[in-house]
């Protein structure tokens, strides 16, 4: 059984989506965040820093804002 931190991202015939629990990173200003929510083919990503909350698409494609990032031996780094 895949516990809820090990599901990353969801892959289906329309493309791959982030998902609920995702780490993530705004590409353009580096800014951390975690997909809080998913619904309709958008994320509501919560910042680490500030706790502001920020809409995005949830497909994630060359043209995302965001990208998936992992966590690894305590800091996050961009998924290979």
């Amino acid at each position: 059984m895949v516990g809820k931190a090990d599901r990353v991202m969801e892959t289906n015939g329309e493309g791959t989506y982030f998902q609920e629990g995702d780490h993530v990173r705004i590409k353009r200003t580096q800014e951390i965040g975690r997909v809080h929510a998913a619904d309709g083919g958008v994320v509501y990503v919560i910042m680490d820093e500030t706790n502001e909350t920020k809409l995005f698409s949830a497909r994630a494609d060359e043209d995302a804002y965001i990208e998936l990032v992992t966590e690894a031996a305590g800091t996050m780094s961009q998924e290979p």
